[in-house]
C-alpha cells in the first residue's frame, strides 16, 4: 500500500529536485513557471496537493533546448535529464528530470515504466510562443508524431491510435485551409503561448510572472493563475471526490 507517509517522502524529494531546476533556470534568466497540478497545489494548498506525487514546470519561449542543455550539465549527479538524446526508447514530446536514487512503479501510466531510468520525475513541458493568426499545424503534427511513437512502442492500441489521429488529421486539414489565406510577411504581435497539449495561454495571463509560495519556498507562476486553472480544472478550489484523489505512482522505493 502506497501510504500518505511515503507520498510525503516523494514530495520532499521532488521539492529538492524542483529547487535545483529552478536555480539553474534562474541563473540563466530562462523564463519558466509551475503549471497543472503543481500550480493548483500552490494556489489551493501553498504546496503539494496531498495525494500528488509529481511536479510540473513550463519552460517558456524559444530557449527550451538551451535550457535542457544547461540542466543536463549543471544539475546534481542524482538528477538525470531524460529525453530523445539520452533515452533510446523515448517517445514523449518534452523532457523529464529523473531522480536516480529512487525506483517508481506506475500502474496508472504504464508507459512510464518503459524507460531505462525508473526514478520519480519532474515534467519539463514546453510553451511555444504564438502570434496573432498563429499557425498551429506544427503542434498538431507533433501530437501525431507523439502518438506514432507510442504506437511503435506498444503503449496504445491500433484502434486508439486510429481514432485519435483521425481527429487530429481533421483539425490539421482545417488549419491548413485556414492558413492559406494568411499573409505571413506581415508583422503581428505576440499574443501568447501554446503547449504540446494544444493548451493556449494569453501572454497577459502569463507575464509578468509572479512568485507563489510552495512548501515554504517559492516558484515562479503565471500572472493570472485563475484563468489557467479554471481552464484546466473548472472550480479548482473544490476538492475532487475521494475516488479521484489518485497519486501518479503506485509504489516508490528509495535507496
Amino acid at each position: 500500500m502506497y501510504t500518505y507517509k511515503e507520498i510525503r517522502r516523494v514530495q520532499q524529494r521532488l521539492l529538492e529536485m524542483a529547487i535545483n531546476i529552478r536555480n539553474v533556470l534562474e541563473k540563466h534568466n530562462i523564463p519558466h513557471m509551475i503549471t497543472y497540478g503543481t500550480l493548483l497545489g500552490a494556489v489551493r494548498h501553498q504546496g503539494f496537493i496531498p495525494w500528488d506525487d509529481d511536479f510540473d514546470f513550463y519552460i517558456i519561449g524559444d530557449n527550451y533546448e538551451k535550457a535542457i542543455d544547461y540542466l543536463r550539465v549543471e544539475l546534481p549527479n542524482n538528477i538525470f535529464i531524460e529525453d530523445a538524446k539520452s533515452e533510446p526508447l523515448y517517445f514523449h514530446g518534452w523532457a523529464h528530470a529523473k531522480d536516480t536514487s529512487t525506483i517508481a512503479e506506475c500502474t496508472l501510466f504504464p508507459q512510464d515504466n518503459a524507460y531505462s531510468h525508473h526514478g520519480i520525475s519532474v515534467d519539463l513541458y514546453r510553451a511555444f510562443e504564438i502570434k496573432e493568426n498563429y499557425d498551429k499545424t506544427n503542434i498538431l503534427k507533433a501530437h501525431i508524431e507523439y502518438l506514432q511513437r507510442k504506437l511503435a512502442k506498444g503503449f496504445i492500441s491500433q484502434k486508439e491510435f486510429d481514432d485519435r489521429v483521425c481527429v487530429l488529421n481533421n483539425e490539421l486539414e482545417k488549419e491548413l485551409k485556414r492558413t492559406e489565406s494568411i499573409n505571413w510577411d506581415e508583422d503581428t504581435d505576440m499574443i501568447g503561448f501554446i503547449s504540446v497539449f494544444n493548451d493556449s495561454m494569453k501572454a497577459t495571463d502569463i507575464f509578468p510572472l509572479k512568485k507563489y509560495e510552495f512548501e515554504n519556498t517559492y516558484f515562479w507562476g503565471p500572472n493570472n493563475a485563475d484563468v489557467l486553472l479554471s481552464c484546466c480544472y473548472g472550480n479548482y478550489m473544490e476538492l475532487p471526490s475521494k475516488e479521484k484523489r489518485k497519486p501518479h505512482y503506485s509504489n516508490v522505493t528509495f535507496f
